[in-house]
């Protein structure tokens, strides 16, 4: 009980110090001014990191005095900790460089690897007990720096950070308790505690950031903690899985962050309006839903990470990638959103940077990439499906036999049968009739490399048949979230549109639908149809109705709020009396514009 006394501790700290810090940071002009690359509108006291940091230590000590002594915190393991908020409070006052707040994260982390603080991953894989150790502490040197800088790139909206680091705690701490393990339960619980106190007065519009004091603090702390949870060493996927779950949100914003920036040449370690939820705002979401977004998916792969322990572990081999590459996605889509303050995406650096990245979009390295997962996920699927999880190790020996022969094959048939030609965003049905054929082609191309190289005592043809099956179901649904996407961030961005009339119901009004979707500068919301034709009256066009004809435009346009009128050429060439309509319109205060698609000769 004295362990979530810490949590309460740390909460009613959080609540009263963050006041006075934000009061004392006003005072004496530590704040926040507006900036072109910040997300921020108004001066805003920076030094909110200052009250996380002392409620964590409230916290702890009195949940440790409470015990009686019975609860040991760790405080020796916990010196990092102290470093690197150190670091971040002198980056908030006096503004250090890239290259000296690393080494401060460096020396942090030597504290911490010094004080105890080691993964354990190479130590049951490797025969070289030396070996195993140095890559111990390179790995851990890396994650602790690494998820350090990505919750504080994640620091770009109010609310954003402290809310993921609430969530991640939150999870840590319920690990934790389920092991038992109360002293790091203490410490968690404290984070929550006064993350939770803190964001009360960080949740948008917010009166306090946190700053690189505590963005720094609680990426360290969180990180530590992930390393100091332990699940079974037999088990790669916990041992990889809960940290790089529990951390994949902040993994992927500074992913999507640095590959976009060097494309444009710019460097990923500076501020900017270019993150996940930046774009998000792009995609059509307000700044409060964007956050609900956000928190949901830290939400999602939270519940993932802990599940992983719990789920039959040849099922979580499918589960977890196939969550993680539904994320990458997203994260694709919307690496391709224009976002604010950003310059022009086609405007791409130079030097390396550019080489790397021209090559990467001409060879199709990045789709190519993506199949690699998306092949090995519904290969073993297609395996799972057929042996059963009663299977046990016989599934997942069968499925690394096998599967280099599936990556051959499945590659093969992408390439004949061309599924790296189509765009994904303008993907159509003979696109899906190609990727028909590529999975097909890939599971007989599989069998008889399998076959031939392995002599299987399976039936190899019922589980190539499958996973062609489910090879054709992924193909459809990576290549088409892209156009679901776009439908989705366009009914985003024109809910506030104007709300518009389309006269013609032909072919040329369905055109202008889709020409409107796909220019979402537009800002029109199609509200109906009319036409001349009483028979379309009610129907529909791409979910939009006819609402009736010429001669029902007054009542139609007062009912349904209209700000505009689109025309469509057959529509003013068959209807006679074009000024009574625009005469209607001007009495109802609407504009009226014509719609051209036609194509204009510049030479004859």
């Amino acid at each position: 009980m004295t362990s979530w006394l810490a949590a309460l501790a740390a909460f009613g700290s959080s609540v009263v110090l963050v006041p006075l810090v934000r009061a004392i940071s006003l005072r004496t002009g530590k704040i926040a001014r507006p900036r072109p690359d910040r997300w921020h509108r108004q001066p805003t006291a920076l030094l909110g990191g200052v009250a996380i940091f002392l409620a964590w230590v409230i916290g702890l000590a009195a949940a440790e005095r409470a015990s009686g002594g019975s609860l040991a915190i760790q405080w020796n393991l916990l010196w990092g900790c102290g470093l690197i908020f150190l670091v971040g409070i002198i980056d908030d006052l006096f503004h250090l460089s890239p290259p000296t707040k690393l080494i401060g994260q460096i020396i942090a982390a030597t504290l911490a690897i010094a004080s105890g603080v080691l993964t354990g991953f190479f130590t049951p894989r490797l025969a070289n007990p030396d070996l195993a150790q140095l890559l111990n502490i390179l790995l851990t040197y890396a994650w602790l720096i690494g998820m350090t800088n990505a919750i504080n790139l994640l620091d770009n909206m109010d609310g954003l950070a402290g809310g993921i680091a609430l969530i991640t705690a939150g999870f840590l701490s319920y690990i934790f308790w389920s092991t038992g393990n109360l002293s790091w339960l203490t410490v968690a619980l404290a984070v929550c505690g006064a993350a939770a106190g803190f964001l009360i007065f960080n949740f948008p519009p917010a009166s306090i950031f946190m700053g690189d004091s505590g963005s720094q603090f609680l990426g360290f702390t969180l990180a530590l903690l992930a390393i100091v949870h332990q699940p079974q060493a037999s088990n790669v996927l916990a041992v990889l899985g809960v940290p790089t779950l529990l951390f994949l949100l902040p993994i992927l914003d500074t992913t999507l962050v640095t590959i976009t920036r060097l494309w444009r040449g710019q460097s990923p370690v500076k501020g900017g309006r270019d993150h996940t939820s930046h774009r998000l705002i792009a995609f059509g979401l307000s700044e409060k839903n964007t956050l609900l977004v956000l928190y949901l998916v830290a939400l999602t792969v939270g519940v993932a990470a802990v599940a992983i322990e719990a789920l039959n572990y040849y099922l979580s081999l499918v589960l977890v990638p196939l969550l993680i590459l539904s994320l990458v996605l997203l994260t694709a889509y919307l690496g391709r959103l224009t976002v604010e303050n950003a310059p022009d995406p086609g405007q791409a650096g130079s030097g390396l940077a550019r080489v790397v990245m021209n090559f990467t979009v001409r060879r199709h390295l990045i789709e190519v990439s993506l199949d690699f997962f998306l092949i090995g996920i519904v290969y073993y699927l297609a395996v799972l499906v057929n042996f059963g999880l009663s299977a046990g190790s016989q599934l997942l020996q069968f499925f690394l036999a096998t599967f280099p022969h599936a990556l051959a094959g499945t590659y093969l048939s992408f390439f004949s049968f061309g599924v790296y030609r189509s765009v994904w965003r303008y993907v159509s049905l003979e696109d899906l009739v190609r990727y028909g054929v590529a999975a097909l082609g890939a599971g007989s191309f599989t069998a008889i490399l399998v076959w031939l190289a392995v002599r299987p005592q399976v039936e190899i043809w019922k589980v190539c048949l499958i996973y062609a099956l489910f090879l054709l179901l992924g193909l459809a649904i990576t290549r088409y979230s892209f156009r679901f996407l776009d439908h989705l961030s366009v009914s985003q961005t024109r809910l506030t549109g104007e709300r518009v009339l389309i006269c013609g119901a032909g072919d040329a009004g369905e055109m202008a639908v889709r020409w409107i979707e796909m220019n979402p500068g537009f800002t029109y919301l199609p509200v109906g149809f009319i036409d001349l034709d009483p028979l379309k009256n009610g129907r529909q066009i791409h979910g939009i109705e006819v609402l009736g004809q010429p001669d029902q435009l007054d009542h139609i346009l007062e009912s349904r709020s209209v700000a505009g009128i689109i025309l469509t050429q057959p529509f003013t060439s068959e209807y006679p009396d074009i000024p009574l309509l625009l005469a209607t319109a001007r009495a109802q205060r609407c504009w009226v514009r014509i719609l051209h698609l036609e194509f204009e000769s510049l030479i004859d």
